[in-house]
């Protein structure tokens, strides 16, 4: 027997794929997945902007972070795509 936290994602999921709204639910998705794929220090020093259109902005708080970050930016596209298991970040601007 499903739990009501199991009936209660069910319901949600339906709903999503019924609206046509899974796209916009995965692009918000990988924006409370940026701290758990980047390191503790990069997340604290960073925020998740917005994204649109698979292009994901985040603010750096620093020009060191933002060059190491850009070093490493098709390494993270894969790891949030990977965590969403779709394609969804095409890019990621660092601002």
């Amino acid at each position: 027997m499903k739990t009501n936290e199991q009936l209660l994602k069910d319901l949600l999921q339906q709903f999503i794929d019924k609206s046509g709204r899974q796209r916009l639910y995965d692009e918000r998705r990988s924006l409370s997945l940026w701290a758990e794929v980047v390191e503790p220090l990069v997340a604290q020093n960073t925020q998740c902007k917005d994204i649109k259109n698979g292009v994901l902005k985040v603010k750096v708080t620093n020009a060191a972070l933002r060059f190491e970050l850009l070093a490493r930016k098709s390494e993270i596209i894969r790891q949030l795509n990977d965590r969403l298991g779709v394609e969804v970040v095409k890019d990621v601007i660092f601002r």
